[in-house]
């Protein structure tokens, strides 16, 4: 014969013991503040900046392609990961 079991399903936790859950329990408000957007089109603006100096065929081996552009683009990633990272006080 077989026997039907009857087991209760567990409650989820709600204890907020670490402060990373309640980071993200604030609902209805944006994810990013403006200064956060604004960092992020500066960022894709040098982004921009540095590939546009390194296109061209003639004189590759210039400043501007080998040093320049790497640099700008080094910086556009730069600024983009501050733009995510970056919290204002509240």
């Amino acid at each position: 014969m077989a026997t039907k079991s009857t087991v209760s399903p567990k409650a989820p936790k709600t204890s907020t013991s670490s402060g990373f859950k309640d980071t993200f329990q604030h609902k209805g408000q944006p994810l990013f503040q403006p200064i956060n957007y604004g960092l992020m089109v500066l960022g894709l603006v040098l982004l921009v900046a540095g590939n546009a100096l390194m296109i061209g065929k003639e004189d590759i081996y210039s400043f501007t392609k080998i040093t320049l552009a790497p640099i700008i683009i080094a910086a556009g990633y730069l600024v983009e990961l501050v733009a995510i990272m970056y919290r204002p006080r509240s």
